[in-house]
């Protein structure tokens, strides 16, 4: 059977919801998890969010939200980028969640640290890892990626901002508001890869004339046959000149 896109275009999205989908179903059920497996910031147990807290989702609302694009934004790495949209996921999964367990609930802003989980943070990590990526690489293709992901995905600049700050953006996900600090990680981790690996997958195309042992026989022989006409037109001028000397002589002459 042939397949429209490569296998791993479709596989790894689907591996990646899969064991959202099993824990979530068996959370449904009845099977309840003793504590938070989420990121709990500045907290020891909250290291095991690092790993954990995408896995886990508040209520079918939170985990369809996250469903979706999650499978569309890897779909699209993985189609433009390849084995580095691997590296890309696999890395900023871990990364994304330090930073949010480095600045989840700022104490500025919250008194307690809560629970943070889903799989928003690789959403933002994705989408902001295509959307510059096509920007710095200025690769055709990618900058129409870029395009798409802004049209798509623009409005989700604001779940990057507190709601403390702005109440009027106050947002629940399930049964626990939206962690923005979580978006914010992805958004930052995301950037952060696209400057990385800028150098790495596919580039803009260098025009042939600045490639390195660039020949083309066309150009050799329009070379050649612009010497040739330089050197006729210089035996023309000459033969003036010569022909000039010589009436100027005669001239002299009489």
């Amino acid at each position: 059977m042939n397949f429209p896109f490569p296998k791993k275009t479709i596989i790894i999205p689907l591996l990646l919801l899969l064991p959202m989908w099993v824990i979530f179903l068996f959370q449904i059920n009845g099977y309840e998890t003793n504590g938070c497996y989420g990121v709990i910031p500045r907290t020891f147990v909250g290291l095991r969010g690092i790993l954990f807290s995408p896995l886990f989702h508040s209520g079918w609302k939170h985990i369809i939200s996250n469903s979706i694009p999650l499978v569309f934004l890897s779909f699209l790495a993985l189609l433009m980028y390849g084995r580095l949209a691997y590296y890309v996921i696999f890395f900023g999964w871990i990364i994304s969640g330090m930073i949010l367990w480095l600045i989840g609930n700022p104490p500025f802003l919250d008194e307690i640290a809560s629970c943070h989980i889903g799989a928003s943070s690789i959403v933002y990590l994705l989408a902001s890892f295509i959307f510059f990526s096509g920007i710095i690489r200025k690769e055709r293709g990618l900058m129409a990626i870029s395009l798409v992901i802004i049209l798509l995905y623009g409005g989700m600049i604001w779940g990057m901002v507190p709601q403390e700050i702005l109440p009027q953006l106050k947002s629940d996900v399930g049964n626990n508001p939206i962690s923005w600090e979580g978006h914010l990680s992805g958004f930052i981790t995301g950037v952060f890869f696209a400057y990385l690996f800028r150098r790495i997958g596919p580039q803009k195309e260098q025009p042939k004339w600045e490639q390195e042992n660039y020949y083309d026989p066309r150009e050799e022989q329009l070379w050649q046959m612009y010497q040739e006409h330089e050197q006729l037109n210089n035996e023309y001028i000459e033969s003036l000149e010569n022909n000039h000397n010589i009436e100027d002589k005669d001239s002299s002459h009489s």
